[in-house]
Formats: C-alpha cells, sequence, structure tokens
C-alpha cells in the first residue's frame, strides 16, 4: 500500500506533466536562467501563444513543486526539475511497441 507522501508526490508530479507548456518552461530552463522576460519572448519567437498571467502560474507551479528555484532575477532548474527532463525524453524517446500476446488454454484433467 502506497503512503499518503507516495500519494501526494503522484500528484505534485503529474501537475507538471499534465501541461505541455509547464514541460517545455523546464526544458527552455535547461539550456540557461532565464527571467520572466526573456520566457515570455521565448514563447513569443517559437509561435507558441502564452499570456502573462499564465507564463506566472507554470512559474509558481513549478517553484512549489520544486522543478525550479529563483536565483536573483531568474528561474533555474533544480535536481528535480533536471530528472523531470530526463524522465520526459525517457518516455519520448520509447517507441510504443506493443507486447506479444499468446492466447493458451488449461486443459482439464
Amino acid at each position: 500500500m502506497m503512503n499518503e507522501k507516495a500519494i501526494q508526490d503522484i500528484f505534485d508530479v503529474s501537475q507538471t506533466f499534465a501541461s505541455g507548456k509547464r514541460l517545455l518552461l523546464l526544458f527552455i530552463l535547461q539550456s540557461e536562467p532565464m527571467g520572466y522576460t526573456m520566457i515570455t519572448k521565448w514563447f513569443e519567437r517559437v509561435g507558441i501563444p502564452i499570456g502573462s498571467s499564465e507564463v506566472y502560474k507554470h512559474i509558481n507551479c513549478l517553484l512549489e513543486n520544486g522543478f525550479i528555484t529563483k536565483k536573483s532575477n531568474s528561474y533555474v532548474l533544480t535536481l528535480r526539475g533536471l530528472k523531470a527532463i530526463e524522465a520526459a525524453m525517457d518516455i519520448m524517446n520509447t517507441p510504443p511497441k506493443v507486447p506479444e500476446l499468446k492466447l493458451s488454454f488449461k486443459t482439464e484433467k
């Protein structure tokens, strides 16, 4: 049986993976620490529409769940954030291979 902390951790992690923009924000911060303005301009430059309140919402979620931290005026990945990126990359690089299923019948004796 899972304990209460493990269950809460699952929900905390799933919040990050529930939003493509939030997960993308982790990938953006992997290359370099950025402030709010740089993050917003990055989304604009690649053509992803995002409002200022949405940027803050995603930043706050990542801060609250320990995926990023703030240093001066910039946001940086934590080790947890880096592990989230690695896990996402592992999932993205895994082919959706279906296992071979074999049917068998038990014979009655």
